[in-house]
């Protein structure tokens, strides 16, 4: 797993390709406990960007529940509950691995 900050975008890769939210929020939640220590969840709209990356024999996941499972694992870590989720982002390419690609940035506030 790597992550990166970069104007006030979260950039994450995991080298996994899951659907099952309670393996997902493990693997995020550990890396977000053990090496970014200082990120804390914050209010307001956000944007995520998700891309499956899977090779022709990986098995097919429905991106709905990686969808879920993304949002869950994010949950109390970037933002506070995903319902400030206003854009979500979904794509499913052909890779050289199995992985997932997330991009969660807070939106302009409106007003």
């Amino acid at each position: 797993m790597q992550a990166l900050q970069l104007n006030g975008a979260l950039h994450l890769r995991v080298d996994a390709l899951t659907s099952q939210t309670r393996r997902f929020k493990s693997l995020i939640g550990d890396f977000f406990r053990m090496e970014l220590k200082r990120v804390r969840p914050t209010w307001g709209p956000f944007e995520v960007v998700v891309t499956i990356e899977r090779t022709k024999d990986s098995p097919v996941h429905d991106v709905d529940n990686v969808a879920k499972a993304v949002l869950d694992a994010l949950s109390a870590i970037i933002f506070h509950d995903d319902s400030q989720v206003e854009r979500l982002y979904m794509e499913k390419v052909i890779g050289e691995r199995a992985r997932i690609n997330i991009r969660a940035r807070p939106l302009p506030k409106p007003g």
